[in-house]
């Protein structure tokens, strides 16, 4: 959508109610998580095919599953499986996010998936395992129970009731800080279950186990605490950050917490990198953290100083999805 030849770079968003943008965050969390699993299920099936792995080889445990009897091959089945239904789900899921009158397959799935869920817990509550206590089902559960599920529900009733989120007019500037804000969001959600997960493996290991971290020793006790407790703060931080990036590219005249963010993150790490540079006497000994990071928010600042310069006629136009009858640039 098209506006007049000072803002010809403008475009219409999709309209989209918070409910939908949080379900096209949690679809992107699982595409990516699903693109793992395929890969590692593409690794087994080509060690099990090239006779790298004992195709008769038992006893296999993942995530304190112990598959007995079951093959590399079976393994690589199953996994790919997995793999394949994480990336139909985050499919399913992106369509609803942008459309609400596409949610019924994604509810379906989700609903199915509790179903079998709930059943292999019964089934093996009577053969005497108490299955939901395994991490990969209660993740599993967790997800497309309570997560997944609600959020289809959500969107469904928003859509029955007729519900429509805003439409934004973007710029250039604006829509490049949309995209690096939604990044950062996945990304905080990715950091909290990558949290999550290696305070798991960790809290497993034996607590007087001799752990090196950045240079640092830890006992596998006290790592447990501090793995978890870190990394859901970094996550929480980056999450909140990406929440306002958002907000700003998407009402200009609210960039400026954002803007402020972004300009003290990137003076910080203007001041690291020379630092480092002055202390290591070249730019080739500077950690690439530090070069990326002065890049990335140098980056966003930028784009909030240009958003923030905007004429102020031309802010906060929200459509309250009008737009969504008219048809639609891309972001």
């Amino acid at each position: 959508m098209r506006s007049t030849a000072g803002e010809r770079d403008e475009v219409a968003s999709v309209p989209q109610t918070p409910a939908q943008v949080t379900l096209g965050v949690v679809s992107a969390v699982m595409a990516i998580l699903g693109a793992v699993v395929l890969l590692a299920g593409g690794l087994v099936l080509f060690a099990a095919v090239t006779g790298q792995a004992d195709a008769s080889d038992s006893g296999l445990t993942i995530a304190g599953i112990t598959l007995s009897g079951w093959s590399p091959m079976g393994l690589a089945i199953v996994t790919l499986a997995a793999g394949a239904l994480l990336c139909l789900t985050a499919w399913l899921g992106f369509a609803a996010s942008r459309d609400s009158g596409r949610v019924g397959p994604y509810r379906f799935l989700c609903y199915l998936v509790g179903l079998v869920l709930l059943v292999a817990i019964l089934w093996s509550w009577g053969s005497g395992t108490i299955l939901i206590f395994n991490p990969v089902v209660l993740s599993t559960t967790i997800t497309y129970v309570v997560v997944c599920s609600s959020l289809a529900d959500r969107v469904q009733r928003e859509h029955d009731e007729g519900v429509r989120g805003e439409s934004f007019m973007l710029d250039g500037h604006q829509r490049a800080l949309r995209l690096i804000s939604q990044v950062m969001i996945v990304t905080a959600v990715l950091n909290a279950v990558i949290a999550l997960v290696l305070w798991y493996a960790v809290s497993k290991m034996d607590p007087a186990a001799q752990l090196n971290l950045a240079k640092a020793h830890y006992t596998a006790g006290q790592l447990s605490g501090r793995v978890l407790a870190w990394g859901l703060s970094s996550a929480t931080v980056n999450l909140l950050v990406g929440l306002l990036g958002l907000r700003g590219a998407n009402q200009p005249e609210k960039i400026r917490p954002f803007l402020w963010v972004s300009a003290i993150s990137f003076g910080y790490a203007a001041v690291q990198l020379v630092l480092g540079i002055v202390t290591s006497g070249s730019m080739g000994s500077v950690q690439s953290s530090s070069i990326t990071d002065a890049l990335f928010y140098g980056t966003c600042t930028y784009l909030s100083v240009k958003i923030r310069r905007q004429p102020h006629d031309r802010e906060g136009q929200a459509t309250d999805g009008e737009a969504g009858n008219q048809p639609l640039g891309a972001n």
